[in-house]
C-alpha cells in the first residue's frame, strides 16, 4: 500500500474531497502496482480567488510523474482534470515499461571476444563439424 498525502494551501479540504481524492487516486491502481506514494496539493490563484488549482506528484521507482489541472469554484472538477492528466501519463509511462520488458535492450550485452567466439561456434556448426 501507498501513502496519500492530501493538502491545501488558501483551501479547505473536507473529509468529503479527501474521500473523493483517494478513490480517484486508486483508479490509477490499474497502470501500476508500483505506486509508493503520491502527494496532492490544492491551491488558489494569487489574485483570482475562485480559481482552484490541483497538483499531484506520484513516485513510482525510478520515475515521478506529476500533473496540474485547475477548475472554477469546483474541487471536484479540478481532480477530475488531474485524474485524467495523471491516466494519460501513466498509461505512457506503463506502455514504455511494457516496451522495454518486452524487447530488452536492442544492443547486444556480449563482448566482442564473446561475439568472436559465436561466430567461430556457428562457422564450425555450418561446416559440421560440430553437430
Amino acid at each position: 500500500m501507498y501513502k496519500i498525502n492530501i493538502g491545501g494551501q488558501h483551501v479547505t479540504i473536507t473529509d468529503e474531497i479527501q474521500t473523493y481524492v483517494k478513490e480517484s487516486i486508486r483508479s490509477l491502481e490499474r497502470f501500476s502496482d508500483q505506486i509508493t506514494s503520491v502527494n496532492v496539493n490544492f491551491t488558489t490563484e494569487k489574485h483570482d480567488t475562485h480559481l482552484i488549482i490541483a497538483e499531484a506528484k506520484i513516485h513510482i521507482p525510478g520515475n515521478d510523474i506529476f500533473a496540474t489541472s485547475s477548475a472554477d469554484r469546483q474541487i471536484r472538477d479540478a481532480v477530475d482534470g488531474l485524474i485524467s492528466k495523471l491516466e494519460n501519463q501513466m498509461r505512457k509511462h506503463k506502455g514504455k515499461f511494457l516496451d522495454k520488458a518486452h524487447t530488452g535492450n536492442q544492443m547486444s550485452a556480449d563482448t566482442p571476444e564473446e561475439r568472436e567466439k559465436q561466430d567461430e561456434f556457428n562457422e564450425l556448426a555450418e561446416r559440421g563439424v560440430i553437430n
